[in-house]
């Protein structure tokens, strides 16, 4: 009878360590799956906010969404067609100023104005606690650089502030 009960209380602790390890995997397949969910609610925040800027201001030919560490998120260009190797320039020289700031004990970057022989493009840092992102915005120079970059900063206010309420 004792070999029975060992025998029994092996095979339940055995089976209490499937069970703890499966809820260990639920939980963090659970986890996954609201990164994942989240990723898919900013995604489409930014791509319906660049694409009312685009049809608002159609000057700009570059709008891209990305995070810090240069994915991207969101694209709408009539000048490129994959937006990730803007994503990843973008998220380096955002990156770049934030450490220039902080070098200087200036602060938070806030924005950056990239001026060009034919075009201007304004990148600024959209607040997320949990996921810096970045916004770049490209115009020719038929449009001032001053309502550019209100335009660009205004953008990365609202999308901040949407996401703000994302679970």
């Amino acid at each position: 009878m004792d070999t029975h009960h060992r025998a029994h209380d092996a095979f339940v602790t055995t089976h209490n360590g499937h069970a703890t390890a499966w809820l260990n995997l639920m939980q963090r397949t659970q986890a996954v799956s609201n990164a994942f969910k989240r990723m898919a609610e900013l995604r489409a925040i930014c791509d319906q906010e660049l694409a009312e800027l685009c049809k608002n201001y159609p000057e700009i030919s570059l709008a891209v969404v990305a995070t810090a560490d240069a994915r991207l998120i969101s694209v709408r260009s009539s000048m490129v067609k994959d937006g990730h190797r803007i994503a990843a320039m973008t998220g380096s020289m955002l990156g770049l100023c934030e450490t220039l700031a902080r070098e200087l004990s200036a602060g938070v970057c806030q924005s950056a104005v990239v001026s060009m022989t034919d075009y201007t493009c304004i990148l600024v840092r959209i607040a997320d606690p949990r996921h810096p992102l970045a916004l770049a915005i490209g115009v020719g120079h038929n449009i001032m650089l001053a309502l550019s970059r209100r335009v660009a900063v205004d953008l990365a206010a609202r999308i901040s502030s949407h996401i703000q309420n994302l679970p």
